[in-house]
């Protein structure tokens, strides 16, 4: 079979889902599982070697054809209807290097596949906070390709809103991963959590509450998404950070992975039964994928070294980078794209691979 230069690099780069990819293509051989992310392979097992199939031509005579003097008709072409939606368009975000995010009523049904992705602020409802805001970026081809996207959210910090990310450069570093193959396409949302986010603890009525009751299943119902733990991640930033390890601490079942940056960790923070600093201890995450990095001038140091050593003493896997730096924007700014590099490792390097929209 005929595979083209681009797509055999990234079957190369990326072992673990190109071997998927392969069996995928070839079809000959029996079908195997995907390769959980940390799971380590000793030895591959031995395929059985492929079926050859014999087939039997029989020779069908053609019906006699019969001369008529009558012309026959022009046929007309029928036109064969599609469902690929038409892109919607959707204004830029940027007007004169001032981040003007266009709000939509309804989520766009397709973006173009080329040129950049779609960066826009809709809303959604919660019984608890009333109507909210988030910011969308959908990547180039959503909703052409007939595939359920993963979905990354993304809180901000304490004195941010839901631009924040976007101040950051997001758009520009997805842009660029997902045109050079360096990321798979996928899906982030971020939303407002305004005084809500600072003013609350876990449950219901708090940020944990209206992400899981109100913002993901929305965003699962208005959206072409892999709505399935391993197609559903959190990060956030200070506050936001504490938010994402709150709620993935919580749930570990709902999510693949879940990043902290310069999380606002402290024991006075929050009580126990929600404080990642103690949930850790009796919460399963042994299928979570679990990022923190902090920087070694932040004043919120000590909480950020105090949950990579309880997670360690725990023998809980986990990724920790300690740089240079403060908690503040430019610490933000120059990691940026390490954040995004390591979400964008827990998903299938192509769309092929991914569910298709609606049987996820």
């Amino acid at each position: 079979m005929w595979i083209d230069a681009m797509l055999w690099q990234r079957i190369t780069a990326n072992k673990r889902w190109g071997l998927a990819l392969l069996f995928w293509l070839v079809g000959c051989a029996p079908a195997m599982p995907l390769i959980p992310t940390r799971m380590s392979v000793a030895v591959l097992p031995t395929l059985p070697a492929a079926v050859t199939a014999t087939v039997t031509a029989t020779y069908i005579p053609s019906p006699t054809a019969t001369a008529t003097a009558t012309p026959s008709p022009t046929p007309t072409a029928t036109p064969i209807p599609t469902n690929t939606p038409i892109p919607d368009p959707i204004p830029a975000y940027r007007i004169r290097d001032q981040i003007v995010t266009p709000f939509l009523e309804t989520p766009p049904r397709a973006v173009a596949c080329a040129g950049s992705g779609a960066v826009f602020r809709s809303q959604f409802y919660s019984d608890y906070g009333g109507r909210r805001y988030y910011t969308a970026y959908l990547p180039p081809c959503y909703g052409q390709q007939g595939r359920a996207y993963p979905v990354l959210y993304l809180f901000h910090g304490s004195v941010q809103t839901d631009s924040h990310w976007v101040e950051l450069g997001l758009p520009q570093l997805m842009d660029a991963g997902i045109q050079s193959g360096a990321y798979p396409p996928f899906i982030v949302i971020m939303p407002f959590n305004d005084t809500v986010g600072n003013n609350t603890s876990g449950g219901d009525r708090s940020v944990e509450g209206i992400t899981l009751n109100a913002l993901i299943p929305f965003i699962d119902a208005h959206y072409c998404t892999w709505a399935a733990p391993q197609g559903r991640s959190l990060g956030g930033i200070s506050r936001g950070g504490y938010w994402a390890l709150m709620i993935a601490f919580r749930q570990p079942h709902l999510f693949a992975s879940v990043s902290g940056h310069s999380s606002h960790l402290r024991l006075e923070t929050d009580k126990a039964e929600y404080n990642p600093l103690a949930t850790y201890a009796e919460a399963d995450l042994s299928r979570l994928r679990i990022w923190l990095d902090w920087g070694e001038k932040d004043f919120l140091y000590f909480g950020q070294k105090t949950l990579h050593e309880s997670l360690l003493a725990a023998g809980i896997a986990h990724d920790a980078r300690l740089h240079e730096g403060r908690h503040n924007t430019a610490y933000w700014l120059a990691h940026l794209q390490e954040y995004l590099d390591w979400h964008a490792t827990a998903w299938p390097p192509m769309p092929i691979l991914y569910p298709a929209c609606g049987q996820e």
